[in-house]
């Protein structure tokens, strides 16, 4: 019993449409008003249908199949039904994704309507997942033995992140970048990054007028990217701005155990351990020639001791598709040496 789903819990509206009220009561009426030799007709009409719905299913499939990346270069209008039934799929995607990050299966729903979903899983926890003016999950509420949280969810590239409810009625632009702490948004002239700290909403705003005649999305986020570092560590801000008077426009990268910046030509990189402390930094003519990925590697406390244990040049390392490598000549033959997996 106490596995089981109490629905005598939920609320009177949600009893009153549950599936197998709804099914008994059908059962009932039919029993009362419908003969047996009406039955049997039904039937007969029932499997005629069927077999035609069959039919026709098994050919809108195949139309699909054939012409599925005709369809998704602009055509959809050519066939309607289609173009709902992939959309209705993109939906359920979606919301099966939310289901896991919610900790909720599809089996533990109980009522499905216009405006919301509602699940009641074995342990009792009851989650209720409200939809948008376009159908898609906005925000959520989830009630178990303790309390009751309210959430908000955004939908980024199909994938859906849950951050705790914050007033989102003041912030322009489009959404540019999400992560499980964060979002940004762009305008014109600004951007605004909400930062969630403590379960609570933090808006850092960043003023873009130097950006409005650069295209470079690169150059854009980096820039994001670099402020928000400076505004969450405090030392390291200190650190770059303060005692060494760096501009954030000459910081190359920042990230948790390094940090690159201009130095006139050249690039220097300031080295940290996992407290954060500068244990290192180097000068360098040119950065390594391999991505941005490979300098996590690179410079971290264990690979660059290794590196400079071995007399390795941080100008020899090439990328390999997802590795990096470093070769040296022995006699006439050119040896790998070391090779690391971004």
């Amino acid at each position: 019993m106490g596995n089981k789903k109490d629905i005598n819990l939920l609320p009177e509206e949600f009893r009153s449409r549950s599936p197998k009220t709804i099914e008994k009561k059908k059962e009932g009426v039919v029993s009362k008003e419908v003969s047996e030799g009406i039955k049997g007709l039904m039937d007969i009409i029932s499997s005629k249908v069927s077999t035609i719905q069959y039919e026709r299913s098994k050919q809108k499939i195949t139309e699909f199949s054939k012409n599925l990346k005709y369809r998704l270069a602009g055509n959809f209008q050519q066939n309607p039904g289609v173009k709902v039934n992939l959309i209705q799929y993109l939906k359920n995607h979606k919301l099966r994704r939310l289901e896991k990050i919610l900790d909720i299966q599809k089996r533990d729903l109980i009522v499905s309507s216009k405006i919301n979903y509602m699940y009641c899983t074995d342990t009792g926890k009851v989650v209720i997942i409200d939809k948008d003016i376009g159908g898609e999950p906005c925000t959520i509420t989830i009630k178990n033995a303790k309390q009751v949280v309210l959430k908000c969810v955004k939908f980024y590239k199909d994938q859906p992140f849950v951050f705790p409810m914050f007033n989102e009625k003041n912030l322009k632009g489009d959404i540019i970048y999400v992560d499980t702490n964060e979002i940004w948004y762009v305008d014109k002239t600004e951007a605004t990054l909400v930062l969630f700290r403590n379960n609570q909403p933090e808006y850092l705003n960043i003023d873009l007028k130097k950006f409005q005649n650069s295209k470079s999305y690169k150059e854009l986020t980096n820039h994001l990217n670099n402020y928000k570092m400076l505004y969450l560590d405090k030392e390291l801000n200190n650190l770059l701005t303060d005692e060494r008077k760096i501009k954030i426009d000459d910081i190359v990268k920042i990230s948790s155990s390094y940090v690159i910046y201009r130095e006139n030509e050249d690039f220097r990189v300031l080295l940290f351990d996992e407290q954060r402390n500068l244990f290192n930094e180097i000068l360098m003519h040119k950065l390594p020639n391999v991505n941005e990925e490979a300098w996590d590697i690179l410079f971290t406390k264990e690979i660059y001791e290794y590196i400079i244990e071995n007399g390795y040049s941080f100008d020899n390392f090439r990328q390999d598709d997802d590795c990096i490598e470093y070769c040296q000549d022995i006699g006439s033959k050119k040896v790998c040496v070391m090779r690391c997996k971004i």
